[in-house]
């Protein structure tokens, strides 16, 4: 996911002209930057965003090292891949307004592919939850 993320990011900033431009249906895309985090809450605060990510992102890891069964194992690598992708943004692009986003559709803030997994792996996590399928190994006391 990370790969996947960065090298789209890196040929979205190396290839694509500047201004919205329309794929097909409703999918567009439109190179801009985030300093925040999700839907750009709290922009502008680009250590808070970074310190807030970080947390979260070792919540998710500790949680990915728990979980035991396939599927809850993919749900947690496609949170981690996200945030830690988006991460590497916050830091390495820093300087250049944060965050690359680039896929746009009408009526929803501009993302990328790692808020993509974030938010399949948030609506996945979600549905195993509300299932009840088991996400981390059984221990016995």
């Amino acid at each position: 996911m990370i790969a996947i993320d960065q090298a789209s990011k890196a040929w979205m900033l190396g290839h694509q002209s500047p201004g919205p431009h329309h794929l097909v249906g409703p999918l567009g895309i439109d190179v801009g930057r985030n300093s925040g985090v999700a839907f750009s809450l709290i922009a502008g605060h680009s250590t808070i965003a970074l310190s807030v990510t970080i947390a979260l992102t070792v919540v998710v890891a500790a949680c990915a090292l728990r979980a035991v069964p396939l599927l809850p194992s993919g749900v947690f690598g496609l949170l981690l891949g996200g945030g830690l992708s988006n991460d590497i943004d916050r830091v390495a692009r820093h300087a250049s307004g944060g965050v690359v986003d680039f896929v746009t559709l009408p009526h929803w803030p501009t993302f990328n592919l790692a808020d993509a997994a974030i938010s399949v792996g948030i609506v996945a996590l979600f549905v195993l939850v509300l299932v009840r399928h088991p996400i981390f190994a059984q221990t016995t006391s």
